[in-house]
């Protein structure tokens, strides 16, 4: 049944439109009634009629204005107009905004009858018309993707040209644009359809192309390739502005110049979009055009992956202990560097750096010196690695936030460089330190730090470090710990070379000094 709402100031006519007219018989169910063009709005709205039966003189709103309110937001209803003798003027008006008559009043059953027959045979007309289209439309859009898709070798090339001249899609090249939203699976359907809509305007409307999609992306088949970078910054711009706050990643595959050809082309989009994350942002990523090349990648040694990772670690660590962040970013960029040789794509390297950040930010707060931020602060960072769309922001944001564990150990000068060194060396005076780590640290060479330290203390590095190791030595042997033990923990792996070193700083061996 077509659906109508009646419009008219007048509840008795209202009432006998809705009565009187055999609207069953005639294809037609009456939804609603209402006594002005501003009631009838809302019901439009709601209700989505194909008729409205309206009267031209009304309170509130008449029936012109409703009318433009109509087609102004582009609702194309079939209106049907009730006149009196004095409103021919405004009939006349309104027959300018494509009504599809008007019936003086009083209403007779059998004109009103003939105007509704009229409008039934249009509206069964269109719809007919509307479902050739859309089965054009449909079927021209399955054929595309058995053109990016192809199920079967490619037959007869003169077949092949026929089929597609007949979807009218034999043009003179072709150019595959694909576009991935980075959305959840369960947005992914409605975002998909949405980014296709807006973009058909653009480039359906404009003869440039069409728009489908196959999940995970919408697909832009152009026909004019995208050569230079002005055009490729315009087709960018174009899906930046449809796309709003969906972020998304987009690549072309390269022209080609027959319609088999266009599966490569749509296959060499898809893998270049995938490097979207080692790529540089805002751009249309091009085909055939590795993104993961570094000049570190050559100057690292192929190491045992987990030794190299507990190296970087290490090095990490002490480089945020020492307050030296530059350093920190490099060693970042390094780490980068090194799992992009092992070949990890995008989730795996992800997975690499929230591992290496969680190890980082346990072994700080292991240390005691840098206080822990809020579990949730570290939670929400941690999980934020998965979330970054490229590789420099992720690096950025990790350097970020790590240094700021060490912000309150900034270096203020020579003498407080110092003084940290002193105090480093008190809390990892039990493992393998040496003056030449820490120069690089600092950013010193290693006999100018080495001659600065002496300055301050009146003590060699190594006789200082020496000093300290025994001292804490000598703590540990009152405690009750064993020779070896002791050796062990402040940091000499040789026992004789402990009992020399504590013999030369004590007069006498630890087991002595434990034994008295």
């Amino acid at each position: 049944m077509i659906k109508v709402v009646i419009v008219d100031d007048e509840p008795k006519l209202r009432q006998g439109l809705r009565t009187l007219i055999p609207w069953e018989s005639l294809g037609f169910t009456v939804i609603a009634t209402a006594g002005n063009g501003k009631e009838a709005l809302k019901i439009i709205e709601e209700e989505s009629p194909e008729v409205v039966l309206a009267d031209i003189r009304m309170p509130v709103m008449d029936g012109l204005q409703l009318i433009q309110h109509l087609r102004t937001a582009g609702k194309h209803l079939h209106v049907i107009i009730l006149s009196g003798y004095a409103d021919f003027e405004y009939a006349k008006q309104a027959i300018k905004y494509g009504v599809a008559g008007y019936l003086l009043k009083p209403v007779n059953i059998s004109e009103m009858s003939a105007s509704l027959k009229l409008v039934r045979e249009q509206i069964e007309k269109e719809s007919l018309s509307n479902e050739g289209r859309q089965t054009e439309v449909v079927n021209r859009d399955l054929y595309l993707q058995s053109l990016l898709v192809p199920q079967e070798k490619t037959g007869d090339p003169a077949k092949l040209r026929s089929k597609t001249k007949q979807a009218d899609l034999l043009w003179g090249s072709y150019e595959v644009a694909v576009i991935y939203p980075r959305v959840s699976d369960a947005e992914r359907s409605e975002e998909l359809n949405r980014l296709s809509v807006g973009l058909k305007q653009g480039i359906e409307g404009r003869s440039r192309g069409i728009v489908t999609f196959i999940s995970p992306y919408v697909i832009l088949l152009l026909n004019v390739p995208l050569h230079g970078r002005q055009r490729r910054d315009n087709l960018y711009g174009e899906i930046r502005s449809i796309a709003g706050d969906t972020r998304f990643a987009a690549a072309t595959g390269g022209a080609v110049t027959e319609p088999e050809h266009i599966s490569s082309s749509y296959l060499k989009a898809q893998e270049a979009v995938k490097q979207a994350f080692f790529s540089t942002k805002d751009s249309l990523l091009e085909p055939d055009i590795s993104y993961l090349s570094s000049p570190v990648l050559s100057r690292l040694p192929d190491d045992n992956y987990e030794e190299r990772i507990e190296d970087l670690i290490f090095r990490l660590y002490y480089c945020l202990d020492a307050g030296n962040k530059t350093m920190v970013l490099q060693l970042l960029n390094e780490a980068a560097a090194f799992f992009l040789k092992q070949g990890q794509d995008e989730k795996s390297v992800k997975q690499s750096f929230f591992f290496l950040s969680n190890a980082i930010i346990h072994k700080l707060a292991a240390a005691s010196r840098i206080e822990l931020k809020e579990t949730e602060t570290v939670s929400r960072f941690l999980n934020g690695i998965y979330q970054h769309d490229h590789l420099q922001d992720l690096l950025e944001e990790i350097h970020c936030f790590l240094s700021e564990f060490a912000e309150d150990f900034e270096p203020k000068g020579k003498d407080q460089e110092i003084k940290k060194m002193l105090d480093f060396i008190q809390r990892h005076y039990g493992e393998d330190i040496r003056l030449s780590s820490l120069a690089g640290l600092l950013n010193y060479s290693t006999p100018y730090l080495g001659q600065l330290f002496r300055n301050v203390t009146g003590e060699y590095f190594n006789t200082y470090l020496d000093k300290v190791r025994i001292q804490k030595a000598k703590e540990l042997l009152g405690q009750g710990m064993k020779v070896y033990e002791v050796a062990e923990h402040v940091g000499y792996t040789n026992v004789n070379y402990f009992h020399s070193k504590f013999k030369k700083y004590e007069g006498r061996s630890p087991s002595d000094y434990k034994n008295p």
